[in-house]
């Protein structure tokens, strides 16, 4: 349209400084006016033209906001080799006699989480996520999240008991973010979104160690399925509420067909620099009632303290603090009233800018049904990275049970069965010592 304007006022420009039938110094004056008049009708008639055209042509398309090229995307392969050196190799039948650390028909081989497996290469995840983040100018978004792999089937329930199937598929995260234009900005989630709890995540590449600690598998939920509001109400804090189904939205089979809700929170604060503190908990139903794990209407409490201290570029380190009270048990521990408290501290330092080690320190103690266990782990790794995407690790890892009702929690090949149907295995150990490499690839 710019382009008709600048074409229409030059040929006005030019139509009008051309003589039209003689110089001025032939014509007289009424023969000049009269000259003018008829000027000024053809102008008129040109501007009548122009605005016509102007009414005529279409609107101008609105510059597009380029929806994909708002979308941020992260993703990694990870694969890894465990041996156990009780070499225990699988168990028949969900029965382990005793206490179940590992949660029943979920993690029944062993204490820690998503490495079930002994003398044993894994996929354990082909994970994609993709978000749409929220800000001041771009005020609504989601976040998403896919796994494939042993993880996919630990976080669906397990499909055989012990060792899952390395095809299996889990949405992690699937919500709807909005920045309400409320003070600062209020961030709101609706959907299945990550816990806040704890230090460790499921994603691989963003722990120090390979193996999980006791904390995250006895104490720590994984994700919730409900509506979540963050702000920051002081400089250097945040402070997100949540109303989620259930304290431990776990596994992702597990339906709700309840009438109880949970809620979840987290209060942090960047003390300086160095120092990043959080509170955190859930409290309200810790089942959905589906039959799944345990029945409906248990209350649980989980409160959940994290230090992270990172000093340089070079280390960083946490320290966490974990309490749990379940008046009906968990389904970790589905035998009934449960209580438990522990601790785990881990540092990683970079010694190159490809080479770095970290360490995990760790002791949990539980209660439930008049009996004790009371766990040490020792976990140390190096990792190196072989290119900027491609990162391999090694880890050595020690478990111990420490006094406590029972001292037994760990399998052995061979060790004593029980005279069920299916063969059941008893735990016939006091401690184990797990080795394990891992390979990570990033894109």
């Amino acid at each position: 349209m710019r382009s008709v304007r600048w074409i229409a006022a030059l040929v006005l420009v030019a139509f009008a400084t051309t003589p039209v039938v003689a110089s001025a110094d032939d014509m007289s004056d009424a023969d000049m006016r009269e000259q003018m008049q008829i000027m000024q009708q053809r102008m008129k008639r040109m501007e009548d033209k122009l605005r016509d055209a102007e009414r005529r042509a279409p609107a101008a398309a609105p510059a597009s906001d380029c929806f994909f090229c708002s979308i941020e995307f992260e993703g990694w392969i990870s694969a890894s080799y465990m041996w156990n050196t009780e070499g225990f190799d699988g168990i028949n039948g969900q029965d382990l006699g005793g206490f179940n650390v590992g949660g029943g028909p979920t993690f029944p081989t062993t204490v820690y989480p998503f490495r079930p497996d002994h003398n044993s290469f894994s996929v354990d995840q082909v994970w994609l996520g993709m978000e749409r983040p929220v800000s001041a100018d771009q005020r609504a978004g989601f976040r998403l999240d896919f796994v494939f792999g042993k993880t996919a089937d630990i976080l669906n329930g397990g499909s055989d008991g012990f060792s899952g199937s390395q095809n299996d598929f889990h949405m992690y995260q699937a919500y709807i973010q909005y920045l309400a234009p409320i003070g600062e900005g209020v961030e709101f989630k609706f959907g299945k979104f990550a816990t806040l709890i704890g230090a460790e995540v499921v994603q691989s590449p963003s722990n120090y160690n390979i193996t999980r600690s006791n904390l995250f598998q006895l104490f720590q939920p994984i994700t919730h399925t409900g509506i979540m509001a963050t702000a920051s109400l002081w400089e250097g804090g945040t402070t997100s509420f949540g109303l989620v189904n259930e304290t431990r939205s776990f596994p992702s089979r597990d339906i709700d067909i309840n009438n109880n809700k949970a809620l979840t929170w987290q209060v942090g604060h960047q003390i300086n620099d160095m120092l990043f503190a959080s509170f955190n908990g859930a409290w309200g139903d810790a089942d959905s009632g589906s039959g799944f794990d345990t029945p409906s209407g248990d209350k649980e409490v989980i409160i959940d303290f994290v230090l992270n201290y990172d000093p340089n570029e070079k280390f960083s380190s946490y320290v966490n603090l974990d309490y749990l009270k379940n008046e009906g048990g968990t389904p970790l521990t589905p035998r009934g009233a449960t209580e438990g408290w522990g601790i785990a501290t881990a540092g990683r330092y970079a010694l190159t800018d490809k080479l770095g080690v970290s360490g995990r320190f760790e002791y949990t103690g539980l209660e439930f049904d008049s009996n004790d266990v009371n766990l040490l782990g020792l976990t140390g790794t190096v990792d190196y990275l072989l290119t900027g995407n491609l990162m391999v690790r090694g880890e050595v890892r020690y478990d111990q049970t420490l006094g406590g009702d029972i001292t037994q929690v760990f399998f052995q090949s061979g060790g004593a069965t029980r005279g069920v149907p299916g063969g059941g295995q008893e735990a016939t150990a006091n401690n184990q010592v797990t080795l394990g490499a891992e390979v990570i690839y990033t894109f």
